[in-house]
């Protein structure tokens, strides 16, 4: 066996650490103004990008002069994010976080055991610790959105997070009035 000095041991250790605990390389992000928005297949952003249909709300969303499927997803994620903010009257400041995008619920679902060891059947959820909200592409509907999405407001505003109880509460009136 070669003895490897210590400076190349220790670059092996952090290119291996890089390798294992990186996205996969298939990943692809979209930054908007809130969140880095990450999805591995452009047929799964389609297929969230059609299931979220903004109704009477599509002609209040900012676009911009490119209209590409990354573009209208961010935007959609943007006004969601405002609109979730001014129907919870809770304007974090600064406020960034991360979305994934999976192809099915399936995903999702691996997400959360991998996070906290527990099987669920969830659609979606919002990972605290992470500042990571997890949805699938057949279930990106508006208010499946705007209940993760007030999970993220109501994190990022208070300094210390409020009762699971009331959080669930918070999260279930910004998907209600997320329309009004």
């Amino acid at each position: 066996m070669r003895y490897l000095p210590p400076i190349s041991l220790a670059l092996t250790v952090c290119l291996g650490f890089l390798l294992f605990f990186s996205q996969p390389s298939d990943a692809y992000e979209i930054a908007s103004r809130y969140a880095t928005i990450i999805y591995h297949d452009q047929a799964a952003l389609k297929k969230f990008n059609r299931s979220l249909y903004m109704g009477r709300l599509s002609s209040q969303i900012r676009t911009t002069d490119q209209h590409t499927l990354e573009d209208e997803v961010a935007a959609k994620i943007n006004f969601i994010v405002e609109k979730t903010m001014a129907v919870l009257d809770m304007f974090p400041p600064e406020l960034q976080f991360s979305i994934t995008i999976h192809p099915g619920t399936r995903q999702v679902q691996q997400d959360f055991k991998k996070l906290y060891k527990i099987d669920v059947n969830y659609i979606a959820f919002y990972s605290p610790s992470e500042n990571h909200a997890f949805f699938s592409a057949d279930n990106g509907r508006l208010r499946v959105i705007a209940h993760e999405i007030g999970h993220v407001v109501v994190e990022n505003y208070f300094i210390i997070s409020p009762p699971q109880h009331l959080h669930e509460v918070l999260a279930q009136y910004a998907e209600t009035h997320i329309t009004d």
